[in-house]
């Protein structure tokens, strides 16, 4: 009779055990799905355009410092000679009347008056019109007597160039009276006073009286410009603040006739005042000034409120004299939003290998009207010669070279980053070719390869992926060490990384590799369990549930 208590018996014991095996295969791999679904479920759909001439603009359109403006408060005429008061056919009379002493003309006096236009570059207010010319106001004396002129008018042309007559006075004995333009004189068109006193005066065959002639005259400024020094500013971290050296020249020219080719030449006789007014003078410090090649005391001339001062005393003249001042400014750079201690957004662009790095680097502080540039970063994500192209957004020069470091440093990828002026951020990128592969050995506690294990990397803290920055990223998928324990990942920014291991969705350790080690070995605390235990445990456990099942069906049957 068959025992129907015991077959129920054994069945459930067989069911009991291949329930066990199955779920202690099952839990490991849900295990898995379940940790791996939490770690990567957040991610971000990520958008390719990064920035725009929306989003960020220039302030300047082109590279160009704002130079002040400068102005002259006094002058000197020591030996300038009488204007011009004769020329060629056109006047024929003219030189028997000087000649035979019926028309007389000396010079008493050329004064300044002021200054009626600076010299000014500003770079920043496009209502200015850039002048490097001032325009000075000068007042010229001249007494005239005649005794029975043939001609009975004069002509007068001044000896600087280019003036102009403003106003023409003339002194009776009586009264000041000022004169009207074609009414009382006219200019011909070689810029000569032509004046008929015969006929304004009337006062009879002998007369003197004295003109009072208002000049325009133009003074050069040129060249004129305002240079960085090109001292290594190395950016060492995300915000730094630097000190600029720079160099302000110019040279003043003022022209003159000569006397005897009638060619324009330049003034030596004049001699000027000046004051210099810097743009941002006030940011600006540790002066020293060279006039014509010779180191003057900056204390003499630097007022109050940093303006320049230039004396008579100074024997500054119109005649090509050069001023040259060094002066520094101090700045600060950040970068907005790099990755920790990198510089830039790094991303996947073309094929697995072209990779692009994306910078915003802003100037925040310092002197408006005074740009900045010759501030490098070393790179520390490629190397020049991987490096395909680079792009500035406002189409500002992005250069790079290598530089060879010293104490040891070796070899590194330094670039310059565009010029810059406050309150503006200047987005570049590089495009390199990714030539660096991260290759990991995973092994357990007796150093012996294992297989199977996740790995999770992290660039500068951020999942390492397609699009790496702070506000989102483009992950790769985890990648599983194969038989050897052995995980390589392919075609990455130079650097350290951060790896995450994990065994069945748990985490086993956390720590640093580098793409400069040729392999990267992580040791974990895994026991070791060799295959032949596994093996042979496995044919003892089907041994031992076979030799169950025949002994109770043994003894069923007695």
């Amino acid at each position: 009779m068959v025992n129907n208590k015991g077959n129920i018996k054994v069945k459930n014991l067989i069911f009991f055990i291949l329930l066990l095996l199955i779920f202690s295969t099952l839990v490991p791999f849900f295990s898995i799905i379940f940790t791996n679904s939490n770690i990567y479920d957040n991610q971000d759909n990520l958008k390719i355009n990064d920035f725009s001439k929306e989003d960020y603009s220039p302030i300047i359109e082109e590279r160009k410092h704002g130079l002040g403006n400068i102005t002259i408060y006094n002058m000197t005429f020591s030996g300038l000679e009488i204007g011009h008061y004769i020329y060629n056919a056109s006047y024929p009379l003219l030189w028997y009347d000087y000649d035979s002493g019926a028309l007389n003309i000396t010079s008493k006096e050329m004064k300044f008056i002021e200054t009626n236009e600076s010299a000014r570059i500003d770079n920043l207010n496009s209502d200015l019109i850039d002048r490097n010319e001032i325009r000075v106001e000068l007042n010229e004396t001249l007494k005239v007597w005649y005794d029975n002129p043939n001609e009975g008018y004069l002509i007068y042309r001044a000896r600087l160039y280019p003036s102009y007559l403003t106003n023409f006075y003339v002194f009776d004995g009586i009264d000041i009276l000022e004169l009207t333009r074609d009414t009382d004189y006219y200019i011909d068109d070689r810029d000569f006073l032509v004046f008929d006193y015969n006929d304004y005066f009337q006062q009879g065959a002998t007369f003197n009286f004295t003109m009072y002639l208002i000049w325009e005259y133009d003074l050069t400024i040129d060249p004129w410009n305002l240079n960085q020094y090109p001292d290594k500013l190395n950016m060492l971290k995300a915000e730094q603040n630097f000190t600029a050296k720079f160099n302000y020249q110019f040279t003043l020219t003022g022209q003159m006739y000569n006397a005897t080719t009638n060619q324009k030449i330049s003034s030596e006789n004049v001699g000027v005042a000046l004051n210099v007014y810097l743009p941002d003078r006030d940011l600006l410090d540790n002066h020293s000034l060279s006039l014509n090649n010779q180191s003057v005391a900056i204390e003499d001339h630097l007022n109050f409120d940093k303006s320049i001062n230039i004396t008579l005393s100074d024997s500054f003249f119109a005649n090509e004299n050069k001023f040259f001042l060094n002066f520094t400014a101090n700045y600060t750079v950040r970068f907005i939003e790099p990755v920790s201690k990198t510089w830039a957004i790094d991303r996947l662009v073309a094929l697995r290998n072209i990779r692009e790095r994306i910078y915003f680097p802003s100037l925040i502080s310092g002197p408006r009207h005074i740009y900045l540039s010759h501030v490098s970063i070393y790179e520390p994500a490629t190397s020049s010669e991987n490096i395909l192209s680079n792009n500035s957004l406002f189409e500002r020069g992005v250069s790079y070279f290598d530089e060879n470091i010293t104490n040891n440093g070796g070899v590194r990828l330094k670039i310059e980053l565009p010029y810059m002026l406050v309150g503006e951020t200047c987005p570049f990128s590089v495009n390199y070719i990714a030539v660096d592969n991260l290759r990991i050995i995973v092994t357990d506690n007796i150093k012996m390869p294992i297989m199977g294990l996740k790995l999770l990397f992290y660039y500068y803290d951020l999942n390492y992926g397609t699009y790496i920055s702070n506000n989102r990223t483009q992950p790769i998928a985890p990648l599983k060490t194969n038989e050897n324990g052995e995980v390589s990942l392919n075609n990455v920014p130079k650097g350290n990384y951060t790896v995450e291991v994990y065994q069945y969705g748990n985490l086993i350790i956390r720590t640093n590799v580098s793409t400069y080690t040729e392999i990267n070995y992580i040791y974990t605390n895994i026991m070791h369990i060799p295959i032949w235990i596994l093996i042979f445990g496995s044919i003892n456990a089907s041994f031992l549930i076979i030799g169950i099942i025949v002994y109770l069906k043994n003894k069923k049957s007695r």
